[in-house]
């Protein structure tokens, strides 16, 4: 691979690992207390468009228009063992749903491979 390649993966990698571990990553929360690094991205997907005007309200909706919670990542950084990747339908925001879950499983994971 080129080195201006690796150097672009690199930039990635760091990117999605301040997602967890950087002082203003979204999911920062899953990142304390941890003994390892993980690389994570989160997400939400939209179930209905709104209009320019409109404010997105979860209070105010049904909760089948709720939006989908995502998150990806890989763990531990510097040698990958697991990627991930959690949607919890109608979950609202990836960072409070789907992240947890994430840690979660990747916690139990890396506990059994490490035995």
């Amino acid at each position: 691979m080129p080195i201006e390649d690796r150097q672009h993966w690199n930039e990635v990698i760091n990117a999605m690992r301040e997602v967890v571990h950087g002082k203003h990553g979204t999911a920062r929360k899953i990142g304390l207390d941890i003994e390892y690094e993980i690389a994570g991205k989160t997400g939400t997907a939209q179930v209905f468009g709104l209009k320019e005007e409109e404010k997105y309200d979860a209070d105010k909706l049904a909760k089948k228009l709720h939006d989908h919670s995502l998150f990806i990542a890989f763990a531990p950084v510097a040698e990958p063992r697991i990627a991930i990747a959690i949607v919890v339908e109608h979950g609202g925001s990836g960072s409070a749903v789907a992240a947890p879950i994430a840690r979660t499983i990747l916690d139990k994971f890396l506990e059994k491979s490490a035995s």
